[in-house]
């Protein structure tokens, strides 16, 4: 929980990057429900993708709202205990839509700088010891090795690793499912998705 002037000052340096795990039930691209409900956010679980995939505009906490597979987000965190997390990317407006593609890009310099922001970030966003990493990514993914070798040095928190939020593999239902489960959610999807409707 924060302050306005804590939730203003996150606001203010991370919200060209980051987000969090609100979302209007009918537009889901809509960011002002996060402004109206500042006093729920929070660091119990921190969502962490790789990069994002294309430019972000310019208003504030736009990513992880509105893209192609960000509804899976939205359904398994909009009414459960996940909903206020803090959701951000390892690599600040990195853009690259195919991760394999991002290493050619990676040089000791720009690692080192995204660490930095990283380890501040979190700071800022007053991670806890009981604070859980949830990553989007099976252990063995580019995302999950490259937390563990760079970003994840200073931290003993539990991480949870599940799909990438736009893996074609599963449907939406056994994504949202398996991530619950991950998580001792119990909750309803079916009903979960008429909320939407």
């Amino acid at each position: 929980m924060y302050t306005l002037d804590e939730y203003k000052a996150i606001k203010s340096k991370y919200g060209a990057y980051s987000s969090w795990a609100i979302w209007d039930y009918q537009k889901e691209s809509e960011t002002s429900i996060i402004d109206k409900n500042y006093v729920d956010l929070g660091a119990d679980y921190i969502l962490l993708g790789l990069n994002i995939s294309a430019a972000l505009g310019k208003e504030p906490w736009v990513n992880f709202h509105g893209g192609k597979h960000d509804r899976k987000l939205k359904y398994a965190c909009n009414n459960t205990k996940l909903r206020g997390s803090y959701i951000t990317d390892l690599f600040k407006d990195l853009p690259e839509a195919k991760s394999n593609k991002l290493n050619d890009q990676l040089t000791e310099k720009i690692i080192k700088e995204n660490v930095k922001f990283f380890n501040q970030e979190m700071n800022d966003v007053k991670i806890n010891s009981n604070s859980q990493f949830i990553v989007f990514g099976k252990q063995d993914s580019q995302i999950a090795q490259i937390f563990n070798e760079y970003f994840n040095q200073e931290y003993k928190n539990p991480v949870i690793y599940h799909y990438h939020y736009s893996y074609y593999g599963i449907t939406d239902e056994v994504w949202v499912q398996g991530l619950w489960d991950k998580l001792d959610i119990e909750s309803d999807y079916k009903l979960t998705l008429n909320k939407y409707k």
